[in-house]
């Protein structure tokens, strides 16, 4: 009789500890599965955030050759340099400062490109070229943080 109760018992011991590694099994692979839904998801922004930003700064340079009053491709350019100056925004999120640090040059390149004050064109192309290079550390500096986060599959 006692050595019935004890195979019932080992049985039922047995049972939940299948049990109990089925559920653990379960909430890991879930958990896996999430982790890696989110890091090719962050992928996808980081490589849209590159791409937009890339542009940006493209439409930037091309712009500097243009004249303001003589070139009707001035205004085509300076709308899609906007375009990206936008979606590079709803790309990035408000309360990180280096996010914040982004938009911040972006908008200055615009201001400088847009200035009607500048008489040299030399000046000009100088001082988005400086504010591309100071874009360009932020940007890289933020897009090696995110990349870090995927590595580690977060």
């Amino acid at each position: 009789m006692a050595s019935d109760i004890n195979q019932i018992i080992g049985i039922i011991i047995n049972s939940l500890v299948t049990v109990a590694a089925v559920i653990i099994t379960y909430v890991v692979a879930k958990q896996n599965r999430w982790n890696t839904g989110v890091t090719q998801f962050r992928q996808k922004w980081i490589d849209e955030l590159r791409d937009a930003l890339s542009l940006f700064i493209t439409k930037a340079e091309m712009i500097i050759m243009f004249d303001l009053d003589d070139d009707k491709n001035y205004f085509e350019h300076f709308k899609e340099l906007s375009q990206m100056n936008n979606k590079v925004e709803l790309l990035l999120n408000p309360t990180e400062d280096d996010h914040n640090e982004i938009i911040e040059k972006m908008n200055e390149i615009r201001e400088i490109i847009h200035d009607e004050t500048y008489e040299d064109d030399d000046v000009l192309t100088m001082d988005v070229d400086a504010k591309i290079e100071e874009l360009l550390s932020i940007a890289k500096r933020v897009l090696k943080k995110e990349w870090n986060v995927v590595k580690k599959g977060k």
